[in-house]
C-alpha cells in the first residue's frame, strides 16, 4: 500500500477511535472541565509513548501554535458535549472544513479545488441543518461553543501541516498537554468514581491517546482540507455509540444533516484513495511515521 493510501485509512481510523468520545464523556458524571483535563493529561502521555520515536521537542511558532489550538478544541468539545448533543457536537467540529478551504491556499500553499468547493458545500449545507431543530439555551450555547472549536480545529490543522517538515506528534503531545493545565483548577474538585476513570482513561488512550497518535502520521500526507473532510465519517459513528450507551439521539434535521456530511466524505475519500493526484513534500526517513512498535 502506497503512502497516500495507507494515510487516508490512518485518518479513518483515527476517525474510528475518536468516535468513542462522545459516549465516554457523556457516561462520565463530572464537571466538563475536569473530564478535559484529565482525558488531555492521559492522552499527552500516551501519544509520546506512542510516538516515541517520531517525537521532536520544539519551541517554534508553528508547532506551538498548532497545540494551543489543539488544547482549546480539546476543551470545547468536551464542553460543547456535555451541553447539547453528541451528534451536534460532533458535526459542527467539521465546520472547520469552510475555514481550512479558506485559509489553506494562502497559508499553505494548498490550493482548495473545484471537487473541494463542491464537497464542501455540501458539508456546510449538512451542518446547517442542526440549527433547524428545536434548541434549548443549554443546547444553544453547546452550539456556539462547538462552533468555537471547530475554529480551533481549523487552526491545529493549519499549523501542524506548517509543522510537517518536524515532529507533528510533539504539537499534539503538547497541545493535551496544554489543556489539561487550563483544566487543572477543576480536576480535583470532585473525586472520580470507578465509573468515572473507567471512562476517563479510555477517553485518554483510546478516544484521543490513538486516535492522534495515527493522525500524526496521516497530517504529514494529506492536504489540510483532506485532514478536515476524510475523518468526517465520525459525525456518523460517534452518535451511534451515544445512543447505544445512553438513548440520546439527534434530531430528525441533525440526522438529515448527518447523511449529507457523510456522503460528501465518503465521495472525497474514495476520491483521495483514487485519484493519484495528491503531491505533499519529501520527507526524511526519520520523520516518516509515528511508531507504535
Amino acid at each position: 500500500m502506497n503512502e497516500k493510501r495507507l494515510a487516508v485509512l490512518m485518518l479513518f481510523t483515527a476517525a474510528i477511535f475518536w468516535s468513542t468520545s462522545g459516549v465516554l464523556i457523556k457516561l462520565v458524571a463530572l464537571h466538563p472541565m475536569a473530564i478535559a483535563g484529565w482525558r488531555s493529561l492521559i492522552a499527552g502521555g500516551v501519544i509520546l509513548l506512542l510516538c516515541r520515536k517520531e517525537v521532536r521537542i520544539s519551541w517554534s511558532i508553528n508547532p506551538v501554535m498548532a497545540a494551543a489550538c489543539m488544547g482549546l478544541f480539546c476543551i470545547c468539545f468536551v464542553v460543547a458535549t456535555k451541553l447539547t448533543t453528541a451528534a451536534n457536537a460532533i458535526v459542527l467540529q467539521y465546520a472547520a472544513s469552510a475555514y481550512v478551504a479558506i485559509l489553506a491556499p494562502k497559508m499553505l500553499g494548498e490550493p482548495t479545488r473545484r471537487q473541494d468547493w463542491y464537497l464542501l458545500s455540501v458539508v456546510v449545507g449538512g451542518i446547517g441543518l442542526f440549527f433547524v431543530d428545536t434548541l434549548s439555551v443549554r443546547g444553544t450555547m453547546g452550539i456556539l461553543v462547538g462552533m468555537v472549536g471547530s475554529a480551533f480545529w481549523a487552526g491545529a490543522m493549519i499549523f501542524l501541516r506548517k509543522s510537517r517538515s518536524g515532529s507533528t506528534a510533539w504539537p499534539l503531545a503538547l497541545g493535551n498537554f496544554m489543556a489539561a493545565g487550563l483544566c487543572l483548577p477543576f480536576m480535583f474538585r470532585q473525586t472520580p468514581t470507578s465509573m468515572d476513570w473507567l471512562g476517563i482513561v479510555g477517553l485518554g488512550v483510546i478516544s484521543l491517546g490513538a486516535g492522534y497518535a495515527v493522525f500524526a502520521y496521516a497530517i504529514k500526507r494529506v492536504r489540510a482540507l483532506e485532514a478536515v473532510l476524510i475523518p468526517s465519517i465520525e459525525p456518523l459513528i460517534n452518535p451511534m455509540w451515544v445512543f447505544m450507551a445512553t438513548g440520546e439521539a439527534p434530531g430528525m434535521w441533525a440526522f438529515l444533516g448527518g447523511t449529507l456530511v457523510l456522503a460528501a466524505v465518503t465521495v472525497r475519500g474514495m476520491v483521495t484513495v483514487y485519484s493519484g493526484k495528491i503531491t505533499f513534500p519529501a520527507v526524511k526517513p526519520a520523520t516518516l511515521a509515528c511508531s507504535t512498535e
